[in-house]
């Protein structure tokens, strides 16, 4: 029998966000079909998270604004940590 593939994604899968989802910390900044690379995932069921790294295209999309607050916070901007239901594998 053959394993089923998962539709979870895993390190170093590349991922798109949902349509409709926003950063988390910043409601107002729109993210859907940003693109990015599974660093990490963690948790369970609901609670799970994926962290992952905005590839160039991503990068590209994201407001002046959104980096630039980043930066005053110390965050890295090129980063982000979402709830795994808010993004599909890309392929």
């Amino acid at each position: 029998m053959a394993k089923r593939q998962s539709s979870k994604p895993k390190s170093g899968q590349r991922v798109r966000v949902k349509d409709g989802i926003t950063m988390p910390e910043y409601p107002d900044i729109a993210i859907a079909g940003w693109t990015g690379m599974v660093l990490e995932t963690q948790g369970r069921g609901a609670t799970a998270k994926v962290i992952l790294e905005w590839d160039d295209p991503a990068l590209e999309a994201m407001p002046a604004s959104y980096r630039e607050e980043c930066e005053s916070q110390q965050l890295l901007h090129t980063m982000a940590c979402l709830a795994m239901s808010d993004v599909t594998i890309d392929e």
